[in-house]
């Protein structure tokens, strides 16, 4: 589970290793930034601040994104830290892929293998209201569709 997005360009030192260790209790820091990624000293600098006990893991923007989805950090609390607006934006570009939510009380079909109620049709447009791209998909193997197209045809509020 994802503590706290920080940005500070100097990403990993002693202020957000203990201060923030202490008021997060975090488990795991995740670095995510392009340049320090690429950069084998500085990735050892890093590691020489991370606090014992704690996983350290720096990344791409884009391979950040992908660890980010990992479902083995739902059990960990982790920390980001990134050098920039920029990057957090990057990172959060993220496409969320919604495909099986199953028939139950109140819901109503909104695409093939996706039933929704209100709540849910709301949540999906905070969602895309964040900047957060959606799409609906049944499998890999099946088309894409954009969410306002999808949600057009289903109407609601």
């Amino acid at each position: 589970m994802i503590l706290k997005i920080r940005v500070d360009d100097r990403l990993l030192h002693g202020q957000v290793a203990y201060s923030w260790k202490a008021a997060l209790s975090y488990d795991a820091i995740v670095i995510v930034s392009d340049s320090a990624a690429k950069d084998e000293m500085r990735k050892m600098a890093l590691k020489l601040c991370c606090p014992d006990g704690v996983k350290l893991a720096v990344r791409t923007v884009d391979a950040g994104a992908e660890l980010l989805k990992n479902p083995k950090l739902k059990n960990m609390k982790v920390f980001v830290i990134v050098p920039d607006p920029e990057t957090v934006y990057r990172l959060t570009k993220l496409v969320i892929n919604i495909g099986g939510m199953q028939m139950h009380d109140e819901k109503k079909m909104f695409s093939k293998a996706v039933y929704v109620d209100q709540t849910d049709v709301d949540y999906m447009d905070k969602l895309e209201a964040k900047g957060y791209k959606l799409e609906i998909q049944e499998v890999p193997a099946t088309q894409v569709y954009e969410y306002q197209s999808v949600r057009k045809k289903y109407g609601g509020k």
